[in-house]
């Protein structure tokens, strides 16, 4: 785990390695234990290590092809060893224990996308070829590890890091409307926008290639899940593919615990870490208010589990001290409550650990949040009509055509927004009546959905998931030098998961997220499994009084 940056600087007539210092100066916190840095001509690559695999030998950059193949990755790729084994096969010699060296003589056996067809992990990757001159970026499926960058008149840099690229003095820091109309209506910004129209973020399952000598980027997508699947998810081959998953986050050569909540996502995660590591150490927050508190229910899972458990408690003062600390961590605004424990919870679990399991994706994958169930047919009309009487915003799929710029105030996922459209034109003077590339791109793929449930699931998979909860996970365990791993977003378990045909065979009027249940009897017991979801919300308006 680290981050990564370069500059590709074709005018430069200082030496580039002193730009390299100014981008990877903002990335010390994502890797506190050294640095690695490759410089030739114009171009300049680099990181800041978190050493997590290999401690000894696993630092950056790696090489393969008689020093042709430069690799730089941010990141872990869960099934190196068997990678590794296979180009071992072939022929290749590995210097190194590290996951990283896979990815170089990965590439020179089977090209850029053959190797992104064939890593499992969470990464965000640089590679050079210095025989065709080459430079390739690439993100992982999910958008679990961040890459930004920004390209103007011969002139590229990226990095983990949003504003380590802005701060380049050539990258233009104008704020981009259509990120702060996102931001109004669901308080993160989607896509490939950020608050700085000079910078923006490569998405997920996306990589990018331009020549050294002439750095144009070109933006191309390699992976993408189909939407269209129609089979029941059988038992035995949900549960083998998330024990998999599960123990492949276990690879470490340093402490590791998990997050545990007491919910079903995170509970599911530790029985099943916990048979392969007994003893394993959990973390839970909790909170003053008996209504927003778990720590009693995440209690019980340590106990039955029997991992050695730490908890928390975040109260109103807590709140207080954290805030101006946490929206300093963050690269760009995020209006997520969660924000302020997480970052507790990261800092306290560093001083026992230094990797983190979380169940980030399964409400998205398998169907946990009470907003779908206004999708499923014939419990719709019910869904609908409740939702009335709660005052909820209600939309018929048919009409849910915008991101966040339909009739009703949600987006195709159901998710409802801050403020409508109307209102949004009002303050900032923008109507965005046209969908931009990324818009239509989005939508005309959850078209392809087989059933309208479904659709919403993964208009959150493609937005919420990797524009909040993977951006808040990811800033503050980074902040807190903690690496953070969720194994709900291996690319086989969520295929898996997206291939369950039936809607009410993933959610129904009581209860959510049924096939997962139905695997978690194998490893937990009924009281822990019939707990209704609660969600990780602060008593925001009782400490908003105070």
């Amino acid at each position: 785990m680290c981050g990564i940056a370069g500059i590709l600087d074709v005018h430069a007539n200082a030496p580039v390695s002193e730009q390299l210092d100014g981008l990877l100066a903002w990335l010390v916190k994502r890797g506190p234990d050294g640095e690695g840095r490759f410089v030739e001509g114009h171009l300049a690559m680099g990181m800041r290590r978190l050493s997590v695999i290999d401690l000894e030998g696993g630092w950056q950059p790696l090489y393969a092809a008689n020093g042709q193949v430069v690799a730089f990755q941010n990141g872990e790729i869960y099934n190196y060893r068997e990678l590794r084994s296979e180009l071992e096969r072939l022929g290749f010699v590995f210097r190194t224990h590290s996951d990283t060296e896979t990815l170089a003589h990965g590439y020179v056996a089977w090209g850029i996308d053959g190797l992104l067809a064939r890593v499992d992990g969470m990464y965000a990757m640089a590679i050079l070829d210095k025989r065709s001159g080459a430079l390739h970026l690439a993100r992982d499926r999910f958008g679990e590890k961040p890459l930004f960058y920004a390209s103007a008149n011969g002139r590229f840099a990226w990095a983990s890091n949003l504003l380590a690229v802005a701060a380049q003095p050539w990258v233009g820091t104008e704020i981009d409307p259509a990120a702060l109309d996102d931001y109004l209506a669901t308080h993160y910004t989607a896509g490939p926008h950020t608050f700085f129209r000079g910078v923006r973020r490569l998405l997920p399952g996306h990589r990018m290639v331009l020549r050294v000598a002439d750095p144009q980027p070109q933006v191309l997508r390699y992976y993408r899940p189909t939407l269209d699947g129609d089979s029941l998810v059988g038992e035995e081959e949900l549960a083998a593919a998330l024990e998999a998953s599960v123990r492949s986050r276990l690879v470490a050569d340093v402490p590791l615990g998990i997050f545990l909540s007491g919910g079903l996502d995170s509970s599911l995660i530790t029985a099943i870490a916990a048979k392969a590591r007994p003893g394993i150490e959990t973390f839970s927050m909790g909170f003053d208010s008996a209504a927003h508190d778990e720590a009693e229910h995440a209690q019980r899972v340590a106990e039955f589990c029997g991992t050695r458990h730490h908890r928390f408690r975040f109260d109103a003062s807590s709140f207080e001290t954290l805030l101006p600390q946490v929206a300093a961590e963050l690269d760009e605004p995020i209006g997520d409550q969660a924000t302020l424990p997480l970052y507790w919870l990261c800092r306290e679990a560093r001083k026992h650990v230094t990797v983190a399991l979380s169940g980030e994706g399964a409400d998205e994958l398998f169907g946990g949040y009470g907003y779908y169930r206004q999708f499923l047919a014939g419990a719709g009309l019910v869904q609908r009509w409740a939702d009335r009487l709660r005052g909820r915003p209600v939309a018929h799929p048919a009409h849910l055509d915008r991101f966040v710029r339909n009739s009703a105030a949600v987006t195709p996922s159901g998710f409802p927004l801050l403020t409508d459209a109307n209102t949004r034109e009002r303050l900032t003077g923008n109507s965005f009546t046209t969908p931009d590339r990324w818009e239509s791109d989005l939508i005309a793929w959850l078209d392809t959905a087989n059933d309208t449930h479904k659709r919403a699931m993964s208009t959150d998979l493609a937005t919420w998931l990797p524009d909040n909860l993977l951006v808040k996970f990811d800033r503050m365990a980074m902040a807190n030098s903690l690496e953070g791993r969720a194994p709900y977003l291996s690319s086989r378990l969520a295929e898996i998961a997206l291939r369950n045909c039936a809607p009410f065979a993933r959610m129904n009027l009581t209860d959510s997220k049924l096939a997962l249940r139905r695997v978690a009897r194998r490893w937990l017991p009924r009281d822990i499994l019939e707990r209704p979801k609660q969600g990780f919300v602060l008593p925001m308006k009782a400490w908003l009084r105070g």
